[in-house]
């Protein structure tokens, strides 16, 4: 069956005119936002303090702000930097073949400006058993498909990028950068127990240390471009409540009227009282975030607090407005390891193939199911 594209259009008018009142609603929602930043920004310690008093202890995540929360800055001149960037992808284990295995691919960028230190664009892979991952805590079994498989996929980036960024701060400044939250978020799931997820974040917390230990040569950061996120919204919220009848807003949606391009609002500084929430599960590694106009992106850089020192920063906020200049609106790193660690699908149907002529050669056939059965013969 085919999408009714009669019906589709026939609504379709209707759908646009509702869109254009949200539209307006969301206009009115903003302006009383922003008004609530300049109020903020008149008196930041007591609205600061209004803003935890309401939100300290709930679930809902907000922000603080370090200095002024309407203060925005253009992006310094760039300097000499390494700027090295991973990503990942991975092939999940299926339930279906009688060989359940995993494949990870990291990809990776190493591109060295006015810095002796040498380029590379490579991936690497890793393979393993469904049972593998489970790390000697069975309940993992009964997880969410997928879940120790980006588990380990966002671990190997973060340890792929360590090993690639502490060599290149020792050659001259680098900036790391990560695609997506710095903290996954998946390291805090209650849809498997702390046994299953301690050797995680074990790795995690080993590996953001020593990116710590580093110190001022490194910057870090984790871009997340079109963010929906809206910790600061929540605590303009507590300032000035948004009428009943207005859409809920994004931070992005209060900053896109305030920074030029290139620009990059005031760094805050994430807090929620939700137990059990990721920061609180890794100590000594607390976000700070700030956001970055790219055109008409508003993106969220989101850094660990121990690398939110001034030059830290400007380093970082002036690589990434460069790397997103060299790349159409996006790190050109990040760009870069994307396409070193991206699987095709040429690739997943590769591998599901030489795992079935491999096992087949060992004697160990495919059995199918009656769902896979009826796909493949198809009749009405």
């Amino acid at each position: 069956m085919t999408l009714r594209m009669d019906t589709v259009a026939a609504e379709l008018p209707a759908l646009i005119a509702r869109h254009e009142e949200t539209r307006a609603a969301a206009g009115a929602a903003i302006e009383g936002a922003r008004a609530a930043l300049r109020e903020w920004s008149d008196d930041p310690v007591d609205a600061s303090a209004r803003i935890e008093r309401a939100l300290a202890g709930h679930a809902t995540p907000y922000a603080l702000a370090e200095d002024d929360p309407a203060a925005t800055f253009p992006a310094p001149a760039p300097g000499p930097v390494t700027v090295v960037a991973a990503d990942g992808s991975s092939i999940t284990p299926d339930r279906f073949s009688t060989v359940r295995c995993y494949a990870i691919n990291i990809g990776h960028a190493v591109l060295p400006y006015g810095v002796p230190f040498e380029p590379s664009l490579d991936a690497v892979a890793q393979v393993g058993l469904d049972g593998d991952l489970l790390e000697g805590a069975p309940d993992m079994r009964q997880a969410p498909r997928g879940l120790a498989t980006r588990l380990l996929r966002d671990v190997r980036e973060l340890e792929r990028g360590v090993e690639l960024a502490l060599p290149a701060a020792g050659a001259g400044p680098a900036v790391l950068l990560l695609d997506g939250t710095l903290l996954p978020w998946d390291l805090h799931t209650r849809q498997a127990s702390d046994e299953a997820l301690a050797p995680y974040r074990e790795r995690t917390v080993e590996a953001l240390n020593r990116l710590k230990a580093c110190g001022e040569p490194l910057s870090m950061g984790a871009y997340i471009s079109a963010s929906a996120a809206r910790e600061v919204v929540a605590s303009l919220e507590v300032l000035a409540p948004p009428p009943p009848s207005a859409p809920p807003l994004t931070d992005g949606d209060v900053f896109r009227g305030l920074l030029a391009p290139g620009e990059r609002s005031a760094l805050f500084h994430s807090r929620s009282g939700r137990p059990g929430r990721v920061e609180s599960l890794l100590p000594g590694h607390e976000v700070a975030l700030f956001y970055l106009r790219i055109d008409d992106d508003i993106a969220r850089v989101e850094l660990p607090a121990w690398a939110a020192t001034p030059q830290q920063v400007d380093r970082l906020h002036a690589t990434l407005v460069d790397q997103c200049e060299r790349c159409e609106g996006y790190p050109r790193a990040l760009q870069e390891a994307h396409e070193q660690a991206v699987i095709s699908v040429g690739d997943r149907q590769q591998f599901e193939r030489l795992v079935a002529r491999l096992a087949g050669d060992a004697g160990i056939h495919e059995r199918v199911n009656g769902k896979q059965h009826s796909k493949r013969r198809r009749s009405v």
